[in-house]
């Protein structure tokens, strides 16, 4: 039996009125995929029919989707792995942790609390690491960390995807409605992005490709815009007019690494892999000039300053002016502790928390969150060029982020509302890799090296459309 397209819709793509290329793609992908598979013998109570996809290629993500009918039933339950039964809805989808051999289970319940017979498919799950394109080998072996700064540590380069007023965790379903975003990773994140569709579809312009679907997402940096002559320009609204400052990212070799994966807990051995879906904001969207932000959440400097935690900690809550030929960058840390059951929470921040000195003067995760995860960062640079730079100072004077709420001036700089969004969608036997090669083995892994002898590809653009800036 066929399942309705806006059935499938619905869990792909955010609902059955996104994007009908998305919706055509989506379906024919699963006609082509599907299986059929019925119990034999008598009929089983809640007459249950199942449809499954097969499994899925070595060369895509760890992601197979399962799409389930019944003519009785009132709920359904499945079982991965042969794991308890839980309840679940049809279409679904399972994310394996590990490649080998994997089963999945669905039975139904009837109206007087019956269960139906079980249907079940096995299949086995290619590693990536047999020959994915998107895995190099490579004999460049990693330095150690220090374990005075960053532990263990994977860097990885992006280019920019696009830009867009969507975000899929404060506002999913509603496009439009949030302020300007970067868009770095999947190149169809959108405000109907969802779990599966994140790991069933899109490219990734961030090193790794389909192995890195991950979206990654940040405020715009806007300049304002000045004429020839150096005046400022207005928009359409007669308001002073702002233009968004690219960052430094792109191409392997001279693009800053903008996306890292760190220890943020002292016992390396504890940290876990980011489970599959996981949604993080770090940062406050809402902070103004005279509400900064702490400097281990985030935080601005000029690139000259040489800043660094151990030996110059000279941080700024706001955009500094930097001169050019400087450049400017920003730091975001993401809370690593979490609670070990959601993939997200109300409010978007609260089954996270950050690391805490504990009494012995460790630093590990609090018994509300207990389970370390690799930490995801954010370390992006603009540079200050004649394109954007305010023309009597030669400086990022002026500059702020869309998420701004306050007015801008050279008492009250911009940039106090950094935040950076993050949803996970790493193919996971690779981010279980940077976990065992990197992280816990106390590597400083760079140019997505995962320090096992494989480095991940390199990166590529997205559309890099951009729509203008709207707002004061």
């Amino acid at each position: 039996m066929r399942v309705a397209e806006s059935e499938i819709a619905e869990l792909f793509l955010g609902g059955a009125d996104a994007s009908p290329v998305r919706n055509t793609a989506l379906v024919c992908a699963l006609t082509a995929a599907v299986l059929l598979s019925s119990c034999s013998g008598s009929e089983p109570d809640s007459n249950l029919n199942v449809s499954l996809t097969s499994e899925p290629d070595a060369d895509a993500a760890a992601a197979t989707f399962y799409a389930f009918v019944s003519a009785d039933d009132v709920g359904f339950e499945c079982s991965y792995d042969e794991a308890e039964w839980t309840a679940c809805t049809s279409p679904a989808l399972h994310v394996p942790s590990a490649p080998g051999a994997h089963a999945f289970a669905v039975r139904a319940i009837g109206a007087d609390g019956s269960l139906g017979e079980p249907v079940s498919s096995a299949w086995n799950q290619p590693s990536v690491f047999d020959g994915h394109p998107d895995l190099i080998a490579t004999q460049q072996s990693p330095a150690k960390a220090d374990p005075r700064s960053w532990r263990g540590i994977l860097r990885v380069n992006c280019d920019f995807a696009h830009s867009s007023y969507d975000d899929p965790i404060v506002f999913p379903g509603q496009e439009g409605a949030a302020h300007l975003h970067r868009f770095y990773g999947n190149t169809l994140t959108d405000h109907s992005s969802t779990m599966a569709s994140l790991y069933l579809y899109g490219e990734s312009t961030c090193q790794g490709n389909v192995l890195n679907r991950s979206a990654y997402w940040i405020p715009t940096l806007l300049a304002p815009a000045y004429d020839a002559a150096g005046s400022r320009m207005l928009d359409g609204a007669g308001e002073p007019a702002f233009e968004a400052v690219p960052a430094v990212v792109g191409n392997d070799d001279v693009a800053h690494e903008v996306i890292y994966y760190s220890a943020a807990v002292d016992d390396l051995q504890s940290i876990q892999a980011p489970p599959p879906g996981l949604r993080i904001i770090a940062g406050d969207a809402s902070s103004g000039p005279d509400q900064p932000q702490p400097f281990s959440v985030a935080r601005w400097h000029c690139q000259s300053w040489e800043s660094s935690d151990a030996l110059n900690p000279r941080w700024s809550s706001t955009i500094p002016e930097c001169v050019a030929p400087d450049r400017l960058r920003m730091d975001v840390f993401f809370p690593s502790c979490w609670n070990g059951t959601d993939l997200d929470s109300a409010d978007h921040k609260s089954h996270m928390a950050y690391p805490i000195v504990s009494s012995t003067g460790a630093t590990e995760c609090p018994a509300s969150h207990p389970v370390p995860i690799a930490r995801v960062s954010y370390h992006y640079a603009w540079g200050v060029k004649p394109e954007h730079f305010d023309p009597s100072t030669r400086s990022t004077r002026g500059w702020r982020l869309a998420s701004d709420g306050h007015a801008v001036t050279a008492d009250q700089p911009g940039g106090a509302s950094l935040h950076g969004d993050w949803f996970n969608a790493w193919h996971p036997e690779v981010l279980q890799a940077i976990v065992d090669g990197c992280i816990a083995g106390g590597l400083d892994c760079h140019d997505g090296n995962l320090g096992n002898g494989y480095r991940l590809s390199g990166t590529r653009p997205g559309t890099q459309t951009a729509p203008s800036f709207v707002g004061g």
